[in-house]
């Protein structure tokens, strides 16, 4: 934000909804993430859930993350691990490093599903050829108490 302009989050915050309104899902994105942190406008966890759900549910990818870990987190809506696990399975087979890293380390720590130090491997190993830092760190450690 604020490239070639004085930055302003209200005014971000006054676009990123008139955006989502409009049904564009980076806005809604956008929007969910100042919602989130109340940056710009007042912070509404419920409303960054709703708008994560509906640019999720329109197929915007790291919306897809952010709704799973409000679900596994409980985040603006009841925790549901389920239904967290399951957008984070989607986000990460279309992907995105973040759901790859968080659904290897669910299958490391048996969250949601049941522990499978393989599966664990496999999303953890992805993420870090995305150059997911903590996913390294991760395998290198799982590496080491191998040996």
């Amino acid at each position: 934000m604020g490239r070639g302009v004085k930055q302003d989050h209200k005014a971000a915050a006054y676009w990123f909804k008139r955006a989502a309104e409009n049904g564009c899902t980076e806005g809604m994105f956008n929007y969910a993430l100042i919602s989130e942190s109340g940056e710009g406008t007042r912070h509404n966890t419920a409303r960054a859930f709703r708008l994560y759900l509906q640019a999720a549910s329109a197929g915007h990818l790291q919306a897809q993350t952010n709704l799973a870990v409000c679900y596994l987190d409980g985040c603006g809506a009841k925790r549901d691990v389920d239904e967290g696990i399951r957008w984070l399975r989607k986000a990460a087979m279309r992907g995105d490093d973040l759901a790859q890293y968080l659904l290897g380390v669910a299958y490391l720590d048996g969250e949601g599903v049941t522990k499978n130090i393989r599966h664990a491997k496999t999303w953890l190993t992805k993420a870090a050829a995305k150059k997911h830092r903590k996913a390294r760190l991760l395998i290198n450690r799982l590496e080491k108490a191998a040996l």
